[in-house]
């Protein structure tokens, strides 16, 4: 029985806007309502309780856009406060950091990983707790990376400014023999081209947005609740929207241009 409600999806900011270039892709039926929170941005440095009240607030507001599953596209709120946001819908909800666990545990070959996240990410320990459960003996090496969030969200996404940045983050792995790189933030894979110039062409570079999708894709078909009559994407954001348009043009390309919406 097909479902042509939208599957909702939020960030902190643009990042998640790599997300809903996956779904789009991979997904090609379904509808996406988009909030991107760029106003608070970044959410790394907030606490839990601020956290969750502005999940409580974005919540809210998808729900009123009748979606059908909801996708929790922030690193810090997938690694640090999921299950209270999953407390808060009645509806299937999808985070970052199994479906990135699964995709970095899959990838690797000598059992040593890093992962890169902001500074609430890293100090979840997360997913090397989510790691290291699956398998004991893997080696789980974590790099803050503070300025990446914010030279995403200013549009500086390639050049030297965002080359030297990541040269001087990922050179903090130097030593610990990684051969898999764990992107924990969503904003990340904007900043590929500058991350893959930093490291060994030997390490495999995981972007969760992928295994999240089929993650998504099983909860729609065990749901029964799979789109058949796709609309165009919708996207709300707060803060500047000249920011969000230059960013979402990066993302998404020819799949941007459909209705924004600025809210106050």
């Amino acid at each position: 029985m097909a479902d042509n409600r939208p599957i909702g999806v939020f960030d902190s900011g643009v990042g998640g806007l790599t997300v809903v270039k996956q779904i789009l892709r991979l997904l090609p039926n379904e509808s996406v309502v988009y909030l991107g929170d760029c106003a608070r941005a970044p959410y790394g440095d907030r606490d839990n309780q601020t956290l969750a009240e502005f999940s409580r607030q974005i919540v809210d507001f998808l729900l009123t856009h009748d979606i059908k599953t909801l996708v929790v596209a922030c690193g810090t709120i997938s690694a640090r406060i999921f299950d209270r946001v999953q407390a808060m819908v009645d509806i299937p909800i999808v985070g970052m950091v199994s479906p990135a666990v699964r995709g970095a545990v899959n990838a690797t070959k000598n059992g040593k990983i890093g992962v890169i996240a902001t500074a609430g990410t890293i100090d979840s320990n997360a997913h090397k707790a989510a790691i290291t459960a699956l398998h004991p003996t893997m080696q789980v090496t974590g790099v803050v990376c503070p300025l990446f969030v914010p030279l995403v969200e200013e549009g500086w996404c390639k050049g030297q400014i965002a080359d030297l940045t990541a040269k001087a983050y990922l050179e903090k792995f130097d030593g610990y023999d990684i051969d898999t790189l764990l992107l924990g933030c969503t904003h990340y894979p904007l900043l590929i081209d500058s991350i893959a110039k930093a490291l060994p062409r030997n390490v495999s570079i995981i972007d969760p947005a992928v295994d999240l999708v089929q993650d998504l894709q099983v909860v729609l078909d065990s749901n029964n609740i799979r789109g058949t009559s796709p609309a165009s994407p919708r996207f709300f954001v707060t803060g500047m929207r000249d920011k969000f348009d230059r960013i979402a043009q990066i993302a998404l390309g020819g799949s941007y241009g459909s209705e924004v919406v600025v809210l106050e």
